[in-house]
Order: structure tokens, then C-alpha cells, then sequence
């Protein structure tokens, strides 16, 4: 059995002892899914949501082993509003960054463990859920299928949904798998409607590869 095969029986906590860090394991999933943009140290402390001393030491180590390579490169910034305008500006400038190595010898049996295989586990995602609301149903579709064309990742039905920690939840599964997630929330009435009316966004997630990881309904979707 190949090495990525094992991966579904690993979470966060398994992976960052084989590779030492979990900073570390959120920084080369976030590489290696997007493995064609540069970040600077801002942005990648922002994205893996650790600070940017931990960012920078986890760089530097990928850096001397050859998974990164060095980048210049040109990024917007957002600058501070004019007194007399309460418009914010853009602007743009020459920053140094990190992208991936693309020649670095181990790059396909590290994409085959951390990017193709299962990124979340049903159990660690049905427990990450918990306290939200009255969840009636979870499914996932998109980046988890491994299928970028579908207009959601994450779809979470039921009631008195609390949004705010659903949205700080996806944040920080965004940070450990290294790549922006869409998710869509619905009360389970509005649910239903949506289903009768034969709603766009619900059949693009359940005409396509998706998974149920919770489903209360008990209805062939």
C-alpha cells in the first residue's frame, strides 16, 4: 500500500509529528494547492493563521530542504483612506516571497499524501460542527471531491445556524488544508423550498460527486 493510502486514518495531530510541525503542514498544503502563487510572510501567516516568527522559522526549514524556492513578485496593497475620503486605495508594490519548488524531488508523494487523499476525516468534521445549531444535514462537494468546477465545498442545513461560528470554523480549516473554502448555509425549510424548486446551486452539489457526512433527512438527493 502507497504512503497516501494512509492518510485517511491520519488528522492534524498525526501528520504534524511526520513532518514536526503542524505550522509546518499548513504551510505546504497551502503551497502545494496553489503551487504557481508566490505569498510573502504577511500573507502566509494570514492564510495558515499562526504568527508570523512561526511562519517565517517554518519557511526558512522548507525553504533549505528545496520545497520553496524564492519569489519577487508584485502585490496589492490597500492603503489608509485620504482625509477627505472615506475610500480605500489601492496600490501596488515589489515584495519578496516564497513559491513552490517545483523540481523538489519528494513534490509528487507529498502532493499524493496532504492534497489527493482525504483531507478531513467524517468524525474530526462532524465534531468541528458542533454547536452551530440544530444541524440537520452536512455535505461536502467541490475542493473535497476534487472537483474545482462546483460553486460550493461545504454545504450545512438545519436550524438556528449560528454564521459567525460557522465562518470562524471554516477559517481554520481553511488555514490547516491550505486553500479557500465556499461554503453555503440554509434553514431547513428554505432547504426544502430550494429542493421542490429545483434550485441551481443545490443540484450543482447533488447532480455531481459529493458526500454526505451527516444526513438527517433520509431523502434520495
Amino acid at each position: 500500500m502507497f504512503l497516501g493510502d494512509y492518510v485517511i486514518l491520519l488528522g492534524m495531530k498525526q501528520l504534524k509529528h511526520i513532518f514536526g510541525s503542524e505550522p509546518r503542514v499548513k504551510i505546504m498544503r497551502l503551497f502545494l494547492f496553489n503551487d504557481v502563487t508566490p505569498y510573502d510572510i504577511d500573507e502566509v501567516a494570514k492564510r495558515a493563521r499562526i504568527t508570523k516568527p512561526v511562519a517565517r522559522k517554518e519557511i526558512n526549514i522548507l525553504y533549505k530542504v528545496g520545497f520553496l524556492k524564492k519569489k519577487q513578485y508584485t502585490k496589492e496593497i490597500i492603503l489608509k483612506p485620504l482625509k477627505k475620503s472615506k475610500e480605500s486605495r489601492m496600490s501596488k508594490k515589489k515584495v519578496a516571497g516564497w513559491m513552490m519548488n517545483e523540481n523538489f524531488a519528494l513534490i509528487n508523494p507529498l502532493r499524493t499524501l496532504l492534497i489527493e487523499s482525504p483531507l478531513v476525516s467524517t468524525k474530526d468534521l462532524i465534531s468541528r460542527f458542533k454547536g452551530i445549531g440544530q444541524v440537520k444535514m452536512i455535505v461536502l462537494s467541490g475542493i473535497f471531491m476534487r472537483d474545482n468546477m462546483r460553486l460550493v465545498d461545504i454545504l450545512i442545513v438545519g436550524n438556528k445556524l449560528k454564521k459567525k461560528v460557522i465562518d470562524k470554523t471554516v477559517k481554520n480549516i481553511e488555514a490547516e488544508i491550505g486553500k479557500e473554502i465556499r461554503y453555503a448555509l440554509f434553514e431547513e425549510k428554505d432547504f426544502m423550498y430550494r429542493m421542490d424548486m429545483y434550485d441551481k446551486l443545490l443540484r450543482d452539489v447533488f447532480d455531481y460527486k459529493h458526500h454526505k457526512v451527516l444526513d438527517k433527512f433520509k431523502i434520495n438527493l
